[in-house]
């Protein structure tokens, strides 16, 4: 990375995020100015899309009466349109309610309520403006993966905001770069703890963004593996433009088949690269 590269990291997410910026010719100042707009914004994200906190937008879904409507903030509905693409496309293969029925109904998931009026379908849902959407009843989502890296592009958004032009931004395994800088990618296999052969194609990262998701039962980036599956992926990794595309992608991914038409079609109207690993 250099030796002119500057590093903050903070708690948020349930992981560490990282911020990395390598532009030499701002000032000390107005380094701290874009680490703290960027924090910000991913601490703000990670408050409203909390499947644990009992007063976020997350928490709100799940409580809502037949017929209600909810404003709810900007960044949560522009998730829920991303959300509501991503499992029209994948033809359900991408469903966050799977995971938060699950994981709720265990008690892991303390901010969405239990009850049997939650649905985990996306179609309960009408996004009615940018800040309002219409609920036919309630609904439990947990949008782990996908919201987090939507916050990687956010935190993006506010380095270029501003002045920052070449940086790197890593929450947990959602990384996204930008600018000139080539910084060196370590995709660890998911059983092992060794790099994993089948990403050695991409060792670096320059002005792209990737994500890795894994299917281990316990894990916050487990996803269903539908049962007439036989291809059993332990993880998967997908290079694209934006992180919250790359993520989506990887849910996608660990649930298909070998050769999956679909999915490599929209892999190639995305500009998306996939790797996957047994």
């Amino acid at each position: 990375m250099g030796d002119q590269t500057v590093r903050r990291a903070r708690p948020l997410l349930g992981t560490v995020v990282s911020i990395h910026l390598n532009d030499v010719a701002m000032t000390p100042s107005q380094h701290e100015a874009a680490f703290s707009a960027a924090f910000d914004v991913v601490a703000h994200i990670g408050h409203v899309m909390s499947a644990h906190a009992p007063h976020s937008d997350l928490a709100r879904l799940s409580q809502a009466s037949s017929g209600e409507v909810l404003t709810l903030d900007p960044h949560t509905v522009h998730v829920l349109r991303a959300a509501q693409y991503w499992q029209h496309v994948s033809h359900g293969a991408f469903n966050p309610g799977w995971a938060a029925a699950r994981l709720s109904a265990a008690g892991q998931r303390p901010g969405l309520m239990r009850h049997h009026h939650a649905s985990a379908g996306l179609h309960a849902l009408e996004v009615l403006s940018d800040t309002t959407v219409k609920l036919q009843h309630a609904i439990a989502l947990d949008f782990g993966g996908i919201a987090k890296g939507y916050a990687v592009d956010c935190a993006i958004s506010k380095l270029q905001q501003h002045g920052v032009v070449h940086a790197l931004v890593n929450a947990g395994g959602d990384v996204r770069a930008i600018g000139h800088t080539v910084w060196p990618v370590d995709v660890r296999h998911a059983q092992h703890n060794v790099m994993d052969v089948r990403v050695r194609a991409c060792q670096s990262l320059q002005h792209q963004a990737l994500a890795t998701s894994v299917a281990v039962p316990f894990n916050s980036e487990f996803v269903h593996v539908r049962r007439f599956s036989k291809q059993r992926w332990r993880s998967a990794t997908v290079q694209a433009p934006d992180c919250m595309t790359a993520d989506a992608l990887t849910k996608w991914a660990l649930q298909s088949s070998d050769l999956c038409p679909q999915l490599r079609n929209v892999l190639r109207t995305h500009q998306a690269r996939m790797w996957r690993s047994l």
